[in-house]
């Protein structure tokens, strides 16, 4: 038996409320007492008398590790509800960035994007193509099912091989991949039962629920039988339907209340990703969306959603063109660009207004090329564009900005990323001030280049720059750290020891609505979550007075200052 004692640190437990002064005592991974005194009943003494401040030392009780937390912060280890390390996790280092910022729990296949089920033919880079710019290169290894990625996690976070815990919903496009291909199409009936089949085996296999991309080819030309499906799977295992909606700009409400209609339908918890409403015509409708989903719930409809607390977003470059050049994954898009063609013309042209007959956002007319930037390129000639705006790109090389864009896009195969600056921070504010918000980073793991910052830093600028008293918080520090805790993994019953299962009668906010629920649990052991006897010792060590968010776009590969210790279930990450 292992037994560690954090001595005399102020205790943030996830309730919301303020910290207390206090010792807590970690049996196995599991925390077994907190409070004053609580160091005693393992025979440590009085807080503070022991250890080196910020190292951990032996005491006079035998077998147990002391760590000094005078002068610390206590918290538990945050839940990062929307992440794309569905790949990362298999690469050395992969998950740095979300540990180097407290993330104890990742919860992957997000936004629809997936690395399983693995193509038939081992040849066969299409999924890997399509994904490569939100996931980064994807691991050696197949899987032929999604079951089998989702029992694969469930391993490795029982034998702490990815170092934090991993949970994962069901991507839609990868599955959907596996049956009909990268045809933009709705399925037919017999690959709708097909496509639901393989997600309730994914689900039953412990996924937390299914994640659509509905703005992203393939998934945006799913029609309404095969999305009641999919929900359908969800609903019947008390599960999640999450949803990248289609639309963020003009018809923001008109895409959540599609997801809304299909909780509706079919009894599914529905939750929406990185909400945001974005193009300078929607400046300041916020507000107006978040009285929206107050008006949801109230109507019975169990909805949330998750923010990331920045002014850009960072996607696939292949978002901003017309969906049709997607019809067949990125090949139909290369070929559509191809120089001297009549296509490249019609869909440069299809830049400049609103895609007919879509309703999807056209990203590039709503903001231009000075608010969009490239990252990601890998040959050595377009090393110096890494990070720029389009517009300075398309001056340096003397060319009209799509018709540079489209060049790079040729020369790179598709695999570039874009950072748009699209939305307005008193809107994510407003966003994030929500009862029923939670936080996730949306970071895209690419192993070089240039990233967004929220990639190392979503989670320390919630509390350092909007939590607590300064000017721009609009959260509590400690409704922040039960957001980006406790309530995270009440919501979507996210994966610790294994796999997922959330407490009923808790939902996003602390809402007593139903939340997704699976088989096991992070934070939790018999039911608990945060820093309380019974709950898995997730735990972080700040140092108050040293904490600071320091990443931005011009130094995004910064993770916070001040983040002394970090443990997943008793094992010391940091």
């Amino acid at each position: 038996m292992t037994t560690s004692v954090l001595a005399g640190g102020t205790v943030w437990d996830g309730s919301g409320g303020a910290g207390r002064v206090g010792d807590v005592v970690v049996r196995d991974g599991v925390v077994t007492a907190v409070g004053r005194g609580a160091a005693s009943v393992v025979g440590v003494g009085a807080a503070g008398s022991v250890g080196d401040g910020r190292r951990a030392s032996s005491s006079g009780a035998v077998g147990v590790e002391v760590v000094d937390a005078t002068g610390l912060d206590v918290l538990p280890g945050f839940v990062d509800v929307h992440a794309h390390d569905d790949a990362a996790l298999f690469r050395p280092g992969g998950v740095d960035p979300k540990t180097g910022q407290g993330v104890t729990t990742t919860i992957v296949g997000n936004c629809g994007h997936g690395v399983a089920p693995s193509p038939a033919d081992p040849d066969d880079r299409s999924l890997e193509d399509y994904s490569l710019p939100v996931l980064g290169r994807f691991p050696g290894r197949r899987w032929a099912t999604f079951a089998e990625y989702v029992r694969t996690l469930a391993e490795g976070d029982a034998d702490g091989r990815f170092g934090l815990h991993a949970a994962t919903l069901v991507p839609h496009a990868p599955l959907r991949a596996g049956v009909l291909g990268f045809e933009r199409r709705p399925a037919e009936a017999t690959e709708c039962s097909r496509l639901a089949a393989a997600v309730g085996d994914a689900l039953d296999a412990g996924a937390l629920g299914v994640s659509l991309g509905l703005m992203y080819a393939p998934g945006d030309a799913a029609d309404r039988p095969e999305l009641v499906a999919l929900a359908r799977e969800c609903a019947a295992r008390g599960k999640l339907l999450v949803a990248h909606v289609r639309n963020e700009a003009d018809a923001l409400r008109h895409s959540i209340d599609e997801l809304a209609s299909l909780g509706r339908e079919t009894g599914a918890a529905v939750h929406v990703s990185h909400l945001k409403v974005t193009g300078p015509r929607n400046v300041g409708g916020m507000p107006a969306i978040v009285e929206h989903l107050d008006a949801l719930r109230d109507s019975g409809l169990d909805v949330s959603a998750d923010v990331y607390p920045y002014d850009a977003g960072s996607t696939t470059v292949a978002s901003l063109f017309p969906p049709a050049t997607a019809d067949r994954g990125v090949e139909s898009l290369l070929e559509a660009l191809r120089p001297g063609t009549r296509s490249r013309r019609q869909v440069l042209d299809g830049l400049l207004e609103p895609w007919a007959g879509s309703t999807l956002e056209n990203q590039y007319a709503a903001i231009g090329p000075t608010q969009i930037s490239l990252a990601g390129f890998a040959r050595p000639e377009h090393a110096a564009f890494e990070g720029l705006p389009l517009s300075e790109i398309a001056a340096s090389m003397g060319a009209d900005p799509r018709e540079a864009l489209a060049d790079l896009v040729l020369a790179e195969r598709g695999t570039l990323t874009v950072i748009v600056f699209h939305t307005d921070l008193e809107g994510m504010r407003t966003a994030l001030a929500w009862p029923h918000t939670l936080v996730g980073s949306d970071g895209l793991p690419r192993e070089t280049g240039t990233v967004h910052p929220r990639l190392y830093g979503t989670f320390s600028r919630v509390l350092d720059v909007y939590a607590g008293s300064g000017p721009r918080a609009v959260l509590s520090r400690g409704e922040a750290i039960a957001r980006m805790s406790t309530r995270a993994s009440a919501r979507f019953g996210s994966g610790g020891r294994g796999g997922a299962h959330a407490d009923p009668t808790v939902g996003a906010g602390g809402s007593t609505r139903g939340s997704a629920s699976g088989s096991g649990g992070v934070g939790r052991a018999g039911g608990a979550l945060g820093i309380v006897p019974g709950a898995v010792a997730d735990l972080q060590l700040v140092d108050p007075g040293a904490y600071a968010d320091r990443a931005d776009y011009a130094t995004p590969r910064l993770g916070p200052s001040g983040l002394v210790g970090l443990w997943a279930a008793g094992r010391r990450l940091r």
